[in-house]
């Protein structure tokens, strides 16, 4: 017989406990804040047209995207992200709803991209989608509930948010008429602090050099608000509103959550080359990769084939998250948890034991798992050091009397109790 390999694919994983717990966790607490605040879910399908995502997806992400053709002959990807997906679905699906709509999604996401820690071909990310929304406010909104999620599991002092804003950059090479793939190949280097290069490009496509001088003043001090509203009343007085628009967002999410880390970086761009706004990404000191990111997308449905229709959101890097919680050494907050154990003895019909497990785990904080067992001195301790806190046993007796033997594994007490006062009996000892 031959053997198959048991390593996964390159760049993918087995999740195994404790991670896996922990990943659905996260997803858990992300559901019920999106939910909370309005939020209805939206699961997009793994596979698409590879024509969603190449034609704003930027130059990265086209590059990393898994693409074949199918059985039929149809060019496929794997989803990369999910924006461009909601867009379509918000098109097919949504439209005729009132604005602004609020999505919230949970999902795999696939890029062939070089495996290094933090970063994999296949990634979990949780993320929102305001269609519609248009203005800062939205921005803002989109913004506290990222950050309300991260207060929730505890990392709101160990994180920065870093904000800037693409409107500066759209709206300047708009001036010097640049054609948009260019522009975005700009943001593209941009994003990779790839800054000569940059340059290079401008200059190899704009004739004005106060374009490039303009730049390299604004990446030399790209923190210094100050410093840019002056060289933008000086180079570009009408581009005022994008610095303005920094300053009230950066001044609302501080008075918002004083204790959150916000800095606003005018060299900044992000991957996606839908970006039309203000964008934004949650990063942590010394740990290589973003958590999280998102942004304001004002022409990506029209690009599609719909009406003009603003929309702003942002995804989590779940695993990343994950993974940097516990460089942190921190643990997510859990609803306590009693484990028990239903042990099966003899001449107990398996209706019966499935009445009792129903009764048990009426209650949401109790899990419970059916033993098939008849040496009770030695299963006992091990369910102890296993974290189970009570024994259910059932036997015979038990079946005959309706009822069922209660043991308290750590102070070794054990009572008869009638089923239906089982779940009564074990709330009342927690």
């Amino acid at each position: 017989m031959s053997k198959i390999q048991l390593e996964p694919v390159r760049g993918f994983r087995d999740l195994l406990p404790p991670f896996s717990h922990r990943l659905t966790r996260l997803m858990h607490i992300f559901e019920e804040i999106a939910q909370q605040h309005g939020y209805f879910e939206i699961k997009p399908p793994t596979l698409e047209r590879f024509e969603i995502f190449a034609l704003k997806s930027g130059e990265e992400i086209r590059r990393s995207m898994y693409v074949f053709h199918d059985k039929a002959g149809r060019e496929v990807t794997l989803r990369p992200e999910a924006t461009a997906s909601i867009a379509r679905i918000y098109l097919k699906h949504l439209r005729h709803l009132p604005k602004p709509i609020r999505i919230y999604y949970i999902i795999n996401c696939f890029r062939y991209e070089e495996p290094q820690y933090a970063r994999y071909r296949e990634f979990w990310q949780a993320g929102i989608e305001i269609i519609g929304g248009r203005g800062l406010e939205y921005d803002f909104e989109s913004i506290k509930l990222l950050v309300k999620f991260y207060e929730k599991i505890k990392m709101i002092n160990h994180i920065k948010l870093k904000i800037g804003n693409t409107a500066l950059y759209r709206n300047l090479f708009t001036k010097y008429k640049l054609q948009e793939n260019i522009q975005d190949h700009i943001l593209h280097l941009l994003d990779k602090k790839q800054y000569k290069e940059a340059v290079k490009t401008i200059e190899k496509h704009s004739l004005d050099p106060r374009l490039v001088e303009f730049l390299e003043k604004l990446w030399k001090n790209p923190k210094d608000l100050d410093k840019a509203r002056e060289l933008v009343d000086e180079y570009y007085p009408d581009l005022a509103t994008h610095i303005e628009e920094l300053v009230i967002l950066r001044n609302n999410i501080k008075s918002y959550k004083q204790e959150l880390s916000v800095e606003v970086d005018l060299s900044f761009a992000r991957g996606l080359a839908y970006y039309t706004g203000i964008i934004y990404e949650v990063i942590i000191e010394d740990f290589p990769v973003s958590i999280a990111g998102g942004g304001r997308y004002d022409t990506l449905i029209e690009l599609y084939g719909g009406e003009r229709t603003p929309g702003t959101g942002f995804a989590i890097g779940l695993d990343r998250t994950l993974m940097a919680m516990e460089e942190l050494g921190l643990s997510l907050p859990v609803d306590p948890i009693t484990k028990i154990a239903i042990i099966v003895l003899k001449d107990a019909p398996l209706r019966y034991i499935a009445e009792i497990q129903d009764k048990v785990v009426e209650n949401p904080h109790i899990v419970s798992t059916i033993f098939w067992y008849t040496r009770l001195p030695k299963i006992l301790p091990q369910l102890q050091q296993q974290g189970y806190t009570y024994a259910i046993i059932v036997g015979g007796k038990e079946y005959q009397n309706r009822s069922a033997s209660i043991r308290n594994l750590n102070t070794k007490e054990q009572v008869e109790v009638p089923l239906d006062e089982i779940q009564k009996h074990l709330t009342s000892r927690k």
